[in-house]
């Protein structure tokens, strides 16, 4: 699903798109015939062709480990999300990136949206005021066929539900605009899928202005609504629905154009608009012409928000991130 996505992003961004590798040899046949590119047949042929960089859309606990693997042998790493699932992982790819000069290039296309850089130069501008409340509430619904059979919902390789597979995005957001916190505390549970990871999840945080934020998620909202977030200062206040703005008051910005098309409810409802903007930032950085917008730091950074929701949901205890 999400491979076609990438490929017609890099063709919209004028990448020269050489060939797919994938265990599944039958399905890259097929993904390759249909796009006019060859297939590897191993991971070895890939790394060993002339290429600048690869997209890593396979599942979510292989990710770190072939981005890894792409950086040690000279490949630049385009990562779908999440970029790791541990802070492990977090770690070694930080550190790999760093060792070999390679980039790793995390997806978050929502933060390439009109209306994210919108409200964010607003935030920077200071035209909120003292920001003093954020909110973001992403009640999806994903059927219990949707996880039967495959990886998704494992802990080995889905590495959580709610907030780690289908509200990370959410998250990313909130964090790019209030700041990664420094206090969480949450509560996890599943409620309703036969899984190992959470359907159901709500949290606090406290960001370093001293702003407090909330989170609610679930996979099994059967009446489900857009991704819903609320930023409010004491002098303007902004609602973003999805990626659109909805409502600003105290503040003029205006809306973007609609491209998730119902994700909440139907994971590949969504267009390649957004991923094709955020090529255009990852090309022009693997050209040497600017870095990153967004960086694996980032990325590690809200994985590692997520990572604390969980622990202190086991421990009972309030997490404090170090400044």
């Amino acid at each position: 699903m999400i491979a076609n996505t990438h490929l017609t992003a890099m063709r919209n961004t004028g990448v020269d798109v050489v060939g797919i590798y994938s265990l599944d040899t039958a399905t890259a046949q097929t993904f390759a015939q249909k796009n006019q590119i060859k297939v590897y047949l191993t991971l070895n042929e890939l790394l060993d062709d002339d290429i600048d960089f690869a997209a890593v859309c396979t599942p979510s606990g292989t990710h770190c480990k072939i981005a890894v693997t792409l950086m040690e042998h000279g490949i630049h790493a385009v990562v779908e999300k999440p970029v790791v699932l541990t802070k492990e992982e977090g770690c070694l790819l930080l550190q790999t990136e760093k060792k070999t000069g390679c980039l790793c290039a995390p997806i978050s296309q929502l933060r390439f949206s009109d209306t994210y850089q919108a409200v964010k130069d607003a935030v920077l501008h200071g035209d909120f005021g003292r920001i003093l409340l954020g909110s973001l509430s992403m009640k999806y619904y994903r059927s219990q066929e949707y996880f039967a059979g495959s990886w998704r919902g494992t802990k080995a390789m889905d590495g959580g539900g709610a907030l780690m597979n289908q509200g990370i995005h959410g998250i990313d957001l909130l964090c790019g605009l209030m700041g990664y916190p420094t206090q969480v505390s949450g509560h996890i549970a599943t409620l309703f899928h036969d899984i190992e990871v959470e359907d159901t999840a709500a949290a606090s945080l406290v960001f370093p202005s001293g702003a407090l934020g909330v989170i609610d998620a679930g996979t099994a909202i059967r009446y489900a609504k857009p991704r819903r977030l609320e930023l409010c200062g004491t002098d303007a206040s902004i609602t973003i629905e999805e990626d659109v703005l909805v409502s600003s008051e105290g503040i003029d910005l205006t809306g973007g154009i609609p491209t998730s098309m119902q994700s909440w409810k139907n994971p590949s409802a969504f267009s390649a608009e957004l991923h094709t903007l955020q090529y255009r930032d990852i090309c022009a950085a693997v050209c040497g012409e600017k870095s990153l917008a967004y960086t694996a730091a980032d990325a590690v950074n809200t994985v590692n928000v997520i990572l604390a929701i969980y622990e202190s949901s086991e421990t009972g205890k309030t997490m404090i991130f170090e400044s």
